[in-house]
């Protein structure tokens, strides 16, 4: 099978998008008139993904976040980027194809879209790859929200780091407190939509964003923690927070596919390294 036609069955298998200018899904670099000779699946293709795909003679990679250092990044500004030009490089040179898919997986958000009538498979797999099916509360299509059975937060901590292989995490609040209710916030960036996440806040014990800012929630559930409020706040990073949704599509793409194709699972790996201050 060629990986245009890869491509184009994946984007018949997730719900019904309408392409706009503002796209992100799209092939970013690399010939799809290719035969595939695997698939790599993975939250961002960093060199290191690039070159674990190469090495199991891959030569697609599916990628749900950019490639080159920004959402929209015109690649005309990166023309004198050194890094830039090395990732590109070798891209070419092993005659790799970078397709992303972030809008199609998402799957809903207007006006672009119509009716949501399949998961968003970010979340939908995150729940998927914790267990936490019998937990969710609302949308059983996107779950953000969960009722888990009580535990300490410090445990839970360790869940989380343990089934998204992390070092370690940034973490606001009381570890000690029993904690029930988990929210995933999505996007904490310091914009207007703050307020709100505050508001929601006030109904959750962890809170899970996938970035954050010290001056909205971040403050709100520090001093919450103060107060001995049961409320936690776990700070993974973007990429990590996204890492098991695209792990899930090992479960279903192959359906999607209809065809057998080797395709693996390479993580992005945690970004993030901790030195801590020895008093």
């Amino acid at each position: 099978m060629k990986i245009k036609e890869v491509i184009e069955r994946l984007c018949e298998w997730h719900q019904p998008f309408i392409e706009h200018e503002g796209g992100r899904d799209k092939i970013l670099c690399g010939d799809a008139d290719q035969e595939c000779s695997g698939i790599a699946i993975t939250v961002c293709a960093t060199f290191e993904v690039l070159k674990k795909a190469k090495e199991q003679n891959i030569n697609l990679i599916i990628t749900h976040e950019s490639i080159f250092f920004g959402g929209r990044v015109d690649a005309d500004e990166l023309a004198d980027n050194d890094v830039y030009q090395a990732k590109l490089n070798y891209i070419k040179e092993n005659n790799l194809v970078i397709w992303r898919d972030h809008d199609h997986i998402h799957g809903n958000g207007k006006p672009f879209y119509p009716e949501r009538k399949n998961p968003d498979y970010i979340f939908y797999g995150i729940c998927k790859e914790l267990g936490w099916d019998d937990y969710v509360v609302g949308d059983k299509l996107k779950p953000l929200w969960y009722k888990i059975p009580k535990i300490k937060a410090a445990d839970l901590a360790d869940f989380i780091m343990a089934k998204f292989n992390l070092q370690g995490m940034r973490i606001v609040g009381n570890l000690d407190q029993d904690i029930s209710t988990v929210w995933f916030a999505e996007h904490v960036m310091g914009s207007k939509t703050d307020g709100e996440k505050i508001k929601s806040g006030l109904k959750a014990d962890v809170i899970i964003p996938f970035e954050i800012c010290d001056y909205t929630l971040t403050q709100y559930v520090h001093d919450a923690a103060y107060l001995n409020q049961a409320k936690v706040l776990f700070e993974m990073g973007h990429f990590n927070c996204e890492e098991l949704g695209m792990k899930y599509m090992l479960q279903w793409l192959p359906e999607a596919l209809q065809e057998e194709i080797p395709m693996v699972f390479i993580q992005s790996g945690d970004y993030f390294h901790y030195l801590e201050r020895v008093l």
